[in-house]
């Protein structure tokens, strides 16, 4: 070899070695080991909790068959008994021990009644929140709340006393967690004209509430539903200049007809709650459905062992008219167990093994399992097994 190519040799410089995939990922996983590891056990930890609490401690005696044990069916009095405190994170017993007796107030009424029903006219402007024992079936084995009227699978109850639309719908929420009607064919609207059959009321506010003037987008309330299938304004209406809340026409040549009203202004109206399964045992009776308040204070898989002693679960809750009732079978500020483990804010794993339907979550910073706070209707997340809550049994009502 010349001189000159030994110079170029040293010249040129060397090329890198290329670093085989497979030595890449041994530095990876030498490195990383134990990250994968703790990661890995935490998702199969949380996949097996969350398959204990849905298929293992959901599971009850067939509802038809109710187990004999220390616990059964309240047949809570007019004198009911709360814990002092609806929440609690300590463990021990003593969370349960204080109590207060809470007598639900009496308020005058004066009754009126027509070829349909009897109505209870309320003179104050507070309507207390009572579940009264249901009166025995009036379509069958079907029936209404205590002063309800039986109205084309629905049950109504008129309230002649004038309130504002707020004022109404509150007035509403205290008769067992109703709602303001609602109107969804022709049936039901000419229903109502004659319900209110020489009950000399003119307008009536109903559960409606409309956004600018599209007849077909306005919603009824607690997102139940919108008029697109079904609508029955009168010319010129919705009209957002006139008002959002929406009133049924009761005379005249619009007699059945919607129109727009400020929501400030004062008339009549009906409350609404589904039919229902008969049921003489049962106390909190709602779309065929039996609900058992407990005041003890238990961590949610204690809760539902309760539950199912019984034939029922941990309760549940599948739509906004249903989380409006619940609201109202504790005094306010109460924190209500409900039977489910949330998964994110809008996916819900049941215990009853129910489909997800309708989730009202607020926060899961907590926890989990899931609250109902009944003074505002939203749900929060709670340490399973740490923190404990008032709760309510839900059994499904079994028609003769």
């Amino acid at each position: 070899m010349s001189d000159i190519d030994e110079i170029q040799e040293l010249q040129e410089p060397s090329q890198p070695k290329t670093q085989p995939y497979s030595e890449k990922f041994k530095l990876f996983m030498t490195n990383h080991w134990k990250n994968i590891l703790i990661g890995g056990l935490a998702e199969i930890i949380i996949i097996v909790f969350a398959f204990m609490l849905t298929f293992i401690l959901a599971k009850q005696p067939a509802c038809e068959t109710v187990t004999t044990s220390i616990f059964h069916t309240s047949t809570l009095p007019s004198t009911l008994t709360y814990a002092s405190s609806s929440y609690s994170t300590k463990p021990d017993k003593s969370s349960i021990a204080t109590s207060t007796t809470l007598k639900p107030k009496t308020l005058p009424v004066t009754t009126t009644s027509n070829s349909l029903s009897t109505h209870t006219k309320l003179d104050t402007t507070s309507i207390s929140a009572t579940f009264a024992t249901m009166p025995t079936p009036v379509s069958g084995n079907l029936t209404c709340a205590s002063g309800f009227t039986y109205v084309g699978n629905k049950c109504w109850k008129l309230v002649t006393v004038q309130k504002n639309r707020a004022d109404a719908d509150q007035a509403c929420f205290s008769l067992g967690g109703s709602t303001l009607f609602s109107i969804r064919n022709d049936q039901d609207n000419q229903a109502v004209l004659e319900f209110l059959k020489d009950q000399h009321v003119e307008n009536l506010w109903t559960g409606l509430n409309c956004v600018g003037i599209n007849p077909f987008t306005c919603t009824w309330d607690v997102k139940s539903g919108t008029t697109s299938a079904y609508n029955n304004f009168a010319d010129g209406y919705p009209n957002n200049m006139a008002g959002g809340c929406i009133y049924y026409k009761t005379t005249g040549t619009q007699a059945g007809q919607w129109s727009s009203g400020s929501c400030n202004e004062i008339m009549s109206f009906v409350c609404e709650l589904p039919a229902t399964i008969y049921d003489s045992t049962c106390k909190y009776n709602y779309n065929n459905y039996c609900y058992t308040p407990y005041d003890q204070l238990q961590i949610s898989s204690d809760a539902q062992s309760i539950c199912a002693s019984s034939g029922s679960n941990l309760a549940t809750i599948h739509s906004a008219n249903e989380n409006r009732f619940f609201m109202g079978i504790f005094p306010s500020f109460s924190m209500i167990a409900l039977g489910g483990v949330a998964l994110s804010g809008d996916k819900v794993i049941w215990y009853d093994g129910t489909p997800s339907t309708y989730t009202n979550i607020r926060t899961l910073t907590r926890g989990n399992c899931i609250l109902l706070s009944n003074d505002v209707g939203r749900w929060d997340g709670y340490k399973c097994m740490i923190d404990r809550a008032k709760f309510i049994c839900k059994r499904r009502i079994i028609g003769k």
